[in-house]
Order: C-alpha cells, then sequence, then structure tokens
C-alpha cells in the first residue's frame, strides 16, 4: 500500500475529491511519504499520544471525505486525529525514542525498527505544526 501524510486546507478537500484524490505531492499539498501506513496504525498512534481508548480512535481514522469509497478503486483519504497533530509536536525529542518504541512494538506496525519510526514521527512533528499554524488538516492518502 503506497501511503502519504499531507497538509492540507479543509476547503481545497472538495476540489481534491473531485480530482479523484491525485498523490497529494503532485496535487501541490505539503506531504511526507509513508509507506505502507494505514488508518489502524496511526490510531493507535493517537490512542498513545492521548490516552484515548483505541477503538474510539479506530472509528476517527476509518472516517472519509468521500461517502461510499470504494478501495479498490481509487485512493481513500482519510483525516489524521486532531489530538496527533496537536500532540505530537509537544512531544519532546527525550521522549519521541519511547513514544517510537512503544508504537513499534505493536502489531499495526509489525516489522517496522524504533529509530525509523522514531525518524518518521520527527518528520511529522513540523508538518503538524505547520498545520495548526495554517489552519490546515492533516490527511492519510492510501492508494493500493
Amino acid at each position: 500500500m503506497i501511503t502519504d501524510v499531507f497538509a492540507a486546507d479543509p476547503d481545497a478537500i472538495p476540489a481534491y475529491r473531485q480530482a479523484g484524490f491525485p498523490d497529494p505531492q503532485r496535487y501541490g499539498f505539503r506531504t511526507l511519504r509513508a509507506r505502507g501506513l494505514d488508518p489502524v496504525a496511526l490510531a493507535a498512534l493517537d490512542a498513545l499520544l492521548s490516552e484515548t481508548d483505541l477503538g474510539e480512535a479506530i472509528g476517527h481514522a476509518a472516517q472519509t471525505p468521500d461517502q461510499e469509497p470504494d478501495l479498490y478503486a481509487a485512493p481513500v483519504v482519510t483525516p489524521v486525529s486532531s489530538r496527533i497533530v496537536t500532540l505530537l509536536p509537544a512531544v519532546g525529542a527525550d521522549q519521541l525514542t519511547p513514544l517510537a518504541q512503544d508504537w513499534a512494538g505493536l502489531p499495526e506496525l509489525a516489522g517496522a525498527s524504533p529509530e525509523s519510526v522514531r525518524d518518521w514521527l520527527a518528520e511529522l512533528q513540523p508538518l503538524c505544526r505547520e498545520a495548526v499554524d495554517n489552519a490546515e488538516l492533516l490527511f492519510v492518502w492510501n492508494c493500493l
């Protein structure tokens, strides 16, 4: 699965949907590549950061701006929890490694090394900060 996380103004999503949810980076959105990361894995991160119930986090992660997405015909776009967007930037460098170790230890990230997870989270932090500063939302783009 090809997966990216991107920042977008909420008002840009209808036109993006109309365009068929193309590659967000090529569409012009600030994007962080995240190959193989699915919404359930991000829900697990949400639960770790916010202590939200995993079931509630998964319910949020399964929302999509497309009413009835065809999971096999086109990319699927889902929002990143606002809890991740606001809480992750506050995680200090000294706490990023334990967070990455906890997240990498979950089945949703089977095979990911804690070091690569930590590095990816460190790259995600500024995208979260910029999204908050620019009143944007973060989304996950998944394409089979």
